[in-house]
């Protein structure tokens, strides 16, 4: 089974900031454009909240045509907003260093790396849970089976899978200071799970019964080739909503949640 190229799969080659951005600049674009033709023709200047919600409004609808996740479209109208008013208010300069600090501690991989902090939720977690179960029967075996989550991101899906499989090995691999240290913080007292501070390529694939990833499709079919070349034969790579185009899987378990999730997985053959 190959998974087909859609436009939404194209449009997410591209790194969700880029596009948020792109959606600005060209809301921005338009809506001064608009603005000097009027006053050029008919001599009518628009008082700024209404350019500003304008540029709200403009830049919330091509986040859509851009393919970006819904909640982006509440941030995209938020953002002229925001901006307007933090340049109207008399804030701290400490304040604009303080948000710098923050969004550089989990931010910090996703320029090199093409793979922004995307967080998957509880419904996909319990999907996740089911599969491991599943191999769990499969296995049959005496020796604690691992499980590795490639990039991480708050501990979420570790926290939670390693409280529902205390007879397996979980580990988490995070390179953003801040979800690491958040990571960290949330597996306190687990046992059975840990998080190490490195790049996910960095890991030794070989070593886990079950890889899971939510990245983005540009690291996919460097994962998958990683995946097939050194993971164990019958070891299983699980792959959240994205997949090389011209690769393929075994199949896609479909989540019940409100983005409808999809899992991408792939059985290890014999190398």
């Amino acid at each position: 089974m190959k998974h087909e190229t859609t436009r939404s799969d194209r449009l997410s080659s591209v790194g969700p900031l880029a596009r948020v951005l792109a959606a600005q600049i060209l809301a921005f674009s338009l809506i001064s454009g608009a603005g000097w033709t009027g006053w050029a023709i008919f001599g009518w200047k628009p008082p700024v909240e209404t350019v500003i919600v304008a540029q709200s409004l403009f830049a919330m609808a091509l986040s859509y045509a851009f393919a970006l996740r819904r909640w982006w479209l509440g941030v995209q109208f938020a953002l002229p907003i925001l901006a307007w008013a933090f340049l109207a208010l008399p804030v701290p300069s400490w304040v604009y260093l303080t948000v710098f600090v923050v969004l550089l501690l989990v931010y910090s991989n996703a320029s090199s790396e093409r793979v922004p902090l995307y967080l998957s939720n509880r419904t996909t977690w319990a999907a996740i849970s089911q599969m491991i179960a599943a191999e769990t029967v499969a296995q049959d075996r005496h020796d604690a089976p691992s499980f590795v989550e490639l990039g991480c991101g708050l501990g979420g899906a570790i926290a939670y899978l390693s409280k529902a499989h205390p007879d397996w090995r979980f580990v988490g691999v995070e390179n953003a200071p801040g979800p690491y240290l958040i990571s960290r913080l949330r597996l306190i007292g687990r046992a059975n799970a840990r998080v190490e501070f490195k790049n996910l390529w960095d890991v030794e694939f070989g070593g886990f019964d079950v890889a899971y990833a939510f990245l983005s499709p540009a690291p996919m079919p460097r994962l998958i080739a990683r995946a097939n070349a050194e993971m164990k034969a019958g070891a299983l790579l699980i792959s959240n909503s994205f997949w090389a185009p011209d690769l393929p899987y075994d199949g896609a378990a479909e989540v019940n949640d409100g983005r409808k999730t999809s899992l991408f997985f792939k059985r290890i053959e014999i190398n």
